[in-house]
């Protein structure tokens, strides 16, 4: 008994001094930032004609989707150069709106799942030597290279800069994210069935992954931004790429954009003899005009490679500017940006006219086709655009509204038409709304 009125006499006493030398909420958030994200989307995509559509990818799959994601994320700075980030992620949430019974497999579940768990999207350790130039990042992050949008791996990442015009980087990738949530990883399900998808896709994410990059902010003030970047992914590609954007300001509301864009890597010899693979591609120029609330964009995109299946991006759209080539043209097959099949060529042009209360409202329009592909196969049906081939065009509206510096809404409406030997027209109609709180 004496023992147990012991234990209990210094359980208490340890928890007076712990309570004593705990800091007061205020100093403990000091030097914390939290930053957030709510996003809510509504999208519903529909083709005219079980046809080659049937294969096509989409942005917005599905029929009556809602979309809900919620990050929350915080930043404490912990003391001589060194900052902590963590951030939960809920982005599982997919409700069809048109078939809630759970019958429909857009609808696998019946109702709004909302007994799914945050998932930890990042976390990761900060370093700054802010009187050298030096910082570096250590754990699970958003990747951030030109070949990937918001993909995430478990990475280390070195930043030097010895100007404020001049960063030279350096990363390591050990492992990447599941493809889930808004990741759209490159995959051969467009192209094989499922079974044999999953294997292939095994060996694009199975190794490390290094690369560097040169990166260049308004060199000089004189307006030219570039990023020179090579990575090489173990035993199955060699990237390399360069970024060029140059904006002319020739007045407070006129300026004008210039970018070009060059992605290209070397498959690794294994990977081509069995996968069927071949070197990849993709070149993007365009330039845009902004004066006195009116914007015109004109431009030019090829990306693939004749008679083969080429990557061209990790995930996604990459992160080169490439938003401006319509809504869901880029994500059809045979031209979809991160795995083509054949070559795609296109123009696309856009206009649009943002009103003094920040509505904007645009159009834009892209034309081309992609070139018939599998010739090493004896089904006609594959020799002439089941895989992607054919005449393509796309047609979009966009709406844009900034409420507030935190609160944004948008909207687009896309047509997408297919056209190839076999299939004839198919057409797709896809529409997306979008509310987004940011702090």
């Amino acid at each position: 008994m004496k023992v147990l009125k012991l234990s209990l006499v210094a359980a208490l006493a340890v928890g007076s001094f712990s309570a004593l030398s705990a800091k007061p909420l205020e100093e403990a958030i000091k030097n914390v930032d939290f930053t957030g994200e709510l996003r809510y989307r509504f999208q519903d995509s529909r083709q005219q004609e079980v046809g080659l559509l049937e294969r096509q990818k989409s942005s917005a799959n599905g029929q009556q989707n809602h979309k809900i994601r919620v990050r929350l994320g915080l930043k404490a700075d912990v003391g001589d150069g060194f900052k902590i980030f963590g951030q939960a992620e809920y982005a599982n949430d997919t409700a069809a709106g048109y078939a809630n019974d759970g019958s429909n497999s857009y609808s696998p579940s019946p109702g709004t799942p909302t007994n799914r768990p945050f998932n930890l999207r990042q976390a990761y350790l900060q370093y700054d030597v802010s009187d050298y130039g030096f910082s570096t990042v250590l754990g699970r992050q958003q990747l951030g290279t030109i070949w990937t949008d918001d993909f995430v791996g478990t990475a280390a990442k070195f930043f030097y800069s010895p100007t404020d015009d001049f960063t030279v980087a350096a990363f390591a990738v050990d492992s990447f994210q599941e493809n889930i949530g808004d990741s759209d990883a490159a995959s051969f399900n467009l192209y094989v069935d499922s079974a044999t998808a999953a294997t292939l896709d095994q060996r694009l994410y199975k190794y490390n992954m290094y690369g560097a990059a040169l990166l260049g902010k308004n060199i000089g003030g004189s307006g030219l931004d570039f990023g020179i970047w090579g990575a090489h992914l173990d035993r199955t590609a060699t990237f390399y790429a360069a970024d060029i954007n140059y904006l002319l300001d020739m007045g407070e509301d006129l300026n004008w954009r210039l970018r070009a864009t060059y992605m290209g890597n070397k498959i690794n010899d294994t990977v081509v003899k069995n996968l069927g693979v071949g070197d990849g591609q993709l070149i993007n120029v365009y330039g845009t005009l902004n004066a006195y609330g009116f914007d015109g964009t004109l431009g030019g995109i090829m990306l693939g490679k004749k008679d083969k299946i080429s990557l061209n991006t990790i995930e996604d759209r990459g992160n080169a500017g490439l938003d401006v080539v319509g809504r869901e043209i880029l994500y059809s097959a045979g031209s979809w940006a991160a795995m083509s099949n054949g070559v795609s060529t296109f123009g696309y042009a856009s206009v649009g006219y943002t009103l003094p209360s920040d509505l904007r409202i645009g159009l834009r329009a892209v034309y081309g086709g992609t070139s018939d592909t599998s010739t090493n196969s004896s089904n006609t049906a594959l020799t002439t655009g089941y895989l992607g081939g054919g005449e393509k065009m796309e047609g979009v509206v966009d709406i844009d509204y900034k409420y507030s510096k935190n609160l944004t809404f948008f909207g687009w409406y896309s047509m997408l038409k297919v056209d190839n030997k076999v299939y004839q027209d198919d057409t797709r109609q896809t529409i997306r709304l979008q509310a987004r709180y940011a702090f």
